[in-house]
């Protein structure tokens, strides 16, 4: 079932819609036209609890800084100085960031309307966002189509695709920046919550969290996450990296990926010990940033009046590494002219028995 009410308006008047997908487990999610934003996920429980942190109105997500429920691009994480080639040519885009491109740069698809352009309306409902990027947008080159599908399945997943096709030779990386809190977005920190990584491997960072180039194994460093970890003593490690980000907001390398990405891999696992909700994120991406919102702050005042502080949530990231345009070695993001992106990730909620391991 899709039910379809108005959420809000942008400054101009123009209307944002929101779209509520519910399953048949009474599971739903709701999704804006403002940013293709996940501004909740009801898991249909007596409480209906909500898993994700989000606004109230459309002002709040405006003045938003911390992503929350965005899908971002054209670039995900990180390009440094805003700067990269394809094939020799020079390509300088929009920074915002401590002189980096972020997350797309000033003017990402954040804070887009996008355009809903078909609907499933059924026991596994979906629907499917488009917006066109111009060439020249935020400085990236070509003309490019994109959409992102979300469905919605009996098994209380939600599978999100991302498609896009552009008429010139550019990079693409598109994420979906999903604050979960397993415990509900009004419960506070989530020390609690447990995290594994299927990733052998991870991308060390400087300061700027621009990855170093180099493909480290996780055995004997802080971002061995191949067993269950409580996301309280990974935050608080004494590790410099870690440290420096005031938490997690590093990049996985996800075991098995499939250069064709033909295949989801399965990347992450976070379990909510009290109740024991598990949430397992796969994904056909190469990598993954486990972000800890490390700088939500302590004044933003989300849904129902919450107030919400770092830490409250986490973000599992499927992407092409950060600063991927610049490190020949790392998987590519660059998408020729005529040639068809297509990526899958999904988030399923299920509930855990037996111990954790």
């Amino acid at each position: 079932m899709i039910e379809q009410t108005l959420f809000g308006h942008m400054p101009d008047g123009h209307p944002i819609t929101s779209y509520t997908l519910t399953n048949q487990n009474n599971m739903s999610v709701e999704v804006l036209t403002l940013g293709a934003t996940i501004r909740s996920w009801q898991l249909g429980d007596p409480k209906q609890t909500d898993i994700v942190l989000g606004f109230d109105c459309v002002d709040d997500y405006l003045a938003d800084q911390g992503y929350l429920g965005r899908t971002v691009g054209r670039y995900a994480n990180r390009i440094e100085n805003g700067l990269f080639k394809i094939d020799g040519n020079p390509i300088k885009v929009s920074t915002n960031l401590q002189g980096n491109s972020l997350h797309g740069g000033v003017d990402g698809f954040h804070n887009r309307i996008w355009t809903v352009t078909k609907q499933a309306n059924s026991a596994e409902p979906s629907i499917c966002l488009s917006l066109i990027s111009e060439d020249g947008d935020q400085g990236f080159p070509g003309t490019l189509s994109v959409d992102v599908t979300m469905q919605l399945d009996k098994h209380n997943c939600l599978s999100i695709e991302y498609r896009a096709i552009s008429n010139q030779d550019t990079v693409f990386n598109p994420t979906q920046h999903t604050y979960f809190n397993l415990a509900g977005h009004d419960s506070g920190q989530v020390f609690e919550q447990l995290i594994k990584v299927h990733a052998s491997h991870y991308t060390p960072a400087n300061e700027q969290a621009i990855p170093t180039g180099e493909l480290k194994s996780v055995k004997g460093t802080a971002f061995d996450l191949q067993h269950f970890t409580k996301l309280g003593t990974l935050i608080h490690q004494d590790d410099a990296q870690i440290k420096a980000a005031s938490g997690l907001d590093h990049n996985w390398c996800v075991d098995g990926f499939d250069a064709a990405q033909q295949h989801l891999q399965l990347a992450a696992e976070v379990i909510e010990p009290i109740s024991g909700r598990k949430l397992i994120a796969r994904t056909t991406m190469p990598g993954v940033q486990v972000y800890t919102g490390n700088f939500i702050g302590s004044d933003l005042i989300g849904k129902n009046d919450q107030h919400y502080c770092a830490h409250q949530g986490f973000c599992i990231e499927s992407q092409f590494y950060p600063n991927s345009p610049n490190v020949a070695h790392f998987p590519s993001p660059i998408l020729r002219a005529g040639q068809s992106f297509v990526s899958t990730t999904s988030y399923q909620i299920i509930e855990t028995e037996g111990d954790v391991e």
